[in-house]
């Protein structure tokens, strides 16, 4: 089971981005309006699969728009614009947690994110109230397994299993190699496989 949400492939602008970031080169710097517009929310809907408290993210979110604002002189356009600021974005959230002790709460709610970012996990949704009680306390478990995760392993595994990135693309956004990339996603699901086993018993993550 892999949830895969509107953002799940994030790596893209729209259409008309390279023709506002042209005319904000050449001194109309109130296009960055149009930008900050179209891309807050998802953004902050980023931020908030990192950061649990709301007005975390939601500074997160303001500091990722002011880099952006502060660098867009300088984008080039070999990369869309989302790609840009989606990195900035990650790459906040990554020296956010650093500061923060490994007990941040990873947010899961309601909706499409109670999909938990894992495949191979047993179906989490049943009829059965003693089979639901069993799969809340995996649930509990899952979430306890992630924020316990290293924070670089943390980082990658939400990147891959929940943004479902390619590691091409993570290696891109952690300024890593792929091979650093992939050894410390095996980790992250050696430690997560290592806490879980118990509750799942012959399923794999």
């Amino acid at each position: 089971m892999q949830s895969q949400s509107p953002d799940s492939i994030p790596l893209t602008s729209h259409k008309d981005d390279a023709q506002l970031i042209e005319q904000f080169q050449q001194g109309d710097k109130t296009v960055f309006d149009t930008l900050f517009n179209r891309y807050q929310k998802r953004t902050f809907r980023l931020v908030q699969r990192f950061v649990s408290n709301h007005e975390d993210a939601r500074d997160i979110t303001q500091d990722a728009f002011i880099r952006a604002y502060q660098g867009l002189a300088d984008f080039k356009s070999q990369c869309q614009f989302y790609s840009w600021l989606y990195r900035i974005t990650v790459n906040l959230c990554i020296d956010f947690l650093r500061k923060k002790s490994r007990s941040e709460v990873m947010v899961y709610e309601t909706g499409e994110s109670d999909e938990l970012p894992m495949a191979n996990f047993p179906d989490l949704r049943s009829d059965s109230p003693a089979k639901a009680a069993e799969n809340k306390e995996l649930r509990g478990q899952i979430r306890k397994a992630i924020r316990q995760l290293p924070p670089k392993q943390r980082q990658i595994f939400i990147l891959r299993h929940w943004d479902g990135l390619s590691l091409k693309d993570i290696a891109a956004i952690v300024g890593r190699s792929d091979g650093t990339v992939k050894a410390h996603l095996f980790h992250a699901h050696r430690n997560l496989r290592k806490h879980l086993l118990p509750y799942l018993k012959d399923a794999e993550v």
